[in-house]
């Protein structure tokens, strides 16, 4: 038995990672402005407001991972093989579906050098692509979707003309809580 327990703890700790665009710490606090205005219009809701710092685009979704050497030696070799692009963000909206909501968030025009950027990060990763079309979204609040008939508005269709220049991705942990996933940085590669 002693045996078995030391085995167990030298195994290596799986950790939860992902691959993501960080938003710039100006587009942050228009984000932040915007939430502040809104919620002060009397549309307080029972919803968890992301903090500007676990605001990002995420680009490769969640796995467990114990080799992030590994894992960060391969996005090492891909750092420089693309250029900046901008993105915008034009609505904030109820998603992911907006007749059974769990998310607001706001949605942009997907320019194809993020696609592409997904697309070649998948392939060094050895990672399958989802099979939903990707959607330039960021993630603003969350909520529990029975918390919705209570919620003073049913429809959000909120213009919005936020825009940010992308020069780099990260390496990502997500760690959950029954309060809500906090994001760290484990690394950033700049293109």
């Amino acid at each position: 038995m002693i045996g078995y327990i030391s085995y167990i703890n030298s195994m290596p700790l799986k950790r939860r990672i992902f691959v993501a665009i960080l938003i710039s710490p100006k587009l942050q606090k228009e984000i932040i402005t915007w939430e502040n205005q809104w919620q002060s219009a009397s549309r307080k809701m029972p919803v968890r407001w992301l903090a500007e710092k676990n605001l990002h685009l995420t680009l490769i979704p969640p796995w467990y991972e114990d080799d992030i050497d590994q894992i960060t030696k391969i996005l090492k070799t891909f750092s420089g093989k693309t250029v900046p692009y901008e993105i915008k963000f034009d609505k904030v909206t109820f998603g992911p579906d907006p007749s059974i909501p769990r998310l607001i968030w706001a949605e942009g025009k997907t320019p194809p050098e993020i696609i592409n950027l997904k697309s070649q990060l998948e392939k060094i990763l050895l990672k399958q692509p989802e099979k939903r079309p990707f959607l330039l979204h960021l993630t603003l609040a969350r909520f529990r979707p029975e918390m919705f008939s209570i919620f003073p508005i049913k429809k959000l269709d909120e213009s919005v003309s936020w825009n940010d220049n992308i020069n780099s991705f990260a390496l990502m942990e997500s760690h959950l809580s029954p309060k809500g996933a906090e994001y760290s940085i484990l690394e950033k590669f700049r293109f």
